[in-house]
Order: C-alpha cells, then sequence, then structure tokens
C-alpha cells in the first residue's frame, strides 16, 4: 500500500450528510476527493 499524506482529513460538516470523499483506489485511499457520496462495503 502506497503512503498518502493528507493535512486536512475533515472535508464534511458534522452537521449535514456527507457530500464528499476521499476516493479508494487498488492500492488504497488517494489524495482525489469525489463530489459524492461514498458506498458502504465490506472486504471479506
Amino acid at each position: 500500500m502506497s503512503k498518502v499524506n493528507i493535512d486536512n482529513l475533515v472535508i464534511n460538516s458534522p452537521f449535514e450528510e456527507p457530500k464528499r470523499h476521499f476516493k479508494f483506489n487498488a492500492r488504497g485511499i488517494t489524495e482525489e476527493i469525489a463530489d459524492s457520496r461514498r458506498r458502504s462495503e465490506y472486504a471479506s
């Protein structure tokens, strides 16, 4: 897994429904932000 340095992890308001999330790829989290709510997924 590659290391990603994200300076500000808080990108949503604690008082509203989440509207953005950090994208993931096969290697893990990226610094790219998507303007949508992330799907709920569970790895088995």
